[in-house]
């Protein structure tokens, strides 16, 4: 019985190793010389391919864009106009459609005193990351239709937490000044900024008679790299 697992033990690892020169032979070396011309060439061949790669995968996301909002369309035209408020109104409470109307808008920013350089978590002068937080909990607490920190849309489930002596709002890392927009109510939203008045930071609170805040970044929202060629 020993010497038919070590049996089995061989055929495996040879197995194996006869995959792994399999996948060499096929694979397609880059070959990069040792001049700087040739590195550049090479550089530039996988850039190429690339783009070319990234300009079909464009193609296809178009596609499946334009099948999306034309299976959209189809489902708003079978269903009753109470149904399709009733899902803007949630699209808009979750954060995934614009919402524009009038607000506030509420500006944040460290003690004239201070400097960011010398940035400490315990330090009253410094615009923290529960500020923020405890702000944005207290404005959706007194309705407010939509928030917005630097440009960025802020929904129930953003995080916002400390990153050295900078904020990360969502993926989105951000320093003072820090502006929030929000829309409602004025009279109510403005109540929640009082309870940072006992912070030893600038406050500064503007009503405005419209705001339009921007839909929560998409997580299908893709970035491509372009070639530059002189």
């Amino acid at each position: 019985m020993r010497f038919r697992l070590v049996d089995i033990g061989f055929v495996a690892i040879g197995l194996a190793i006869g995959v792994i020169l399999s996948l060499q032979i096929r694979a397609h070396p880059v070959k990069i010389g040792s001049s700087a011309l040739d590195q550049f060439e090479t550089k530039k061949a996988i850039l190429t391919s690339l783009s070319v790669e990234q300009e079909e995968l464009k193609q296809k996301l178009a596609a499946i864009e334009a099948k999306k909002e034309e299976l959209k369309a189809l489902i708003a035209g079978r269903s009753s106009k109470k149904t399709v408020q009733t899902l803007e109104n949630l699209k808009e409470l979750a954060g995934y459609s614009q919402v524009t109307g009038d607000g506030i808008r509420i500006t944040l920013n460290d003690n004239v005193s201070v400097t960011r350089l010398d940035f400490s978590s315990i330090n009253e002068n410094f615009v923290q990351a529960t500020d923020l937080r405890d702000l944005v909990n207290v404005l959706f607490l007194k309705d407010a239709k939509a928030i917005s920190i630097n440009g960025h849309r802020i929904t129930p489930m953003t995080p916002i937490q400390s990153v050295f002596d900078s904020i990360l709002v969502g993926s989105l890392q951000i320093s003072p000044p820090f502006t929030v927009e929000t829309i409602g109510n004025q009279t109510a939203l403005t109540e929640a900024v009082k309870n940072l008045t006992k912070r030893n930071i600038q406050i500064l609170t503007d009503p405005l008679p419209s705001i339009q805040i921007q839909p929560a970044q998409d997580s299908t929202t893709a970035k491509f790299l372009s070639l530059i060629t002189e």
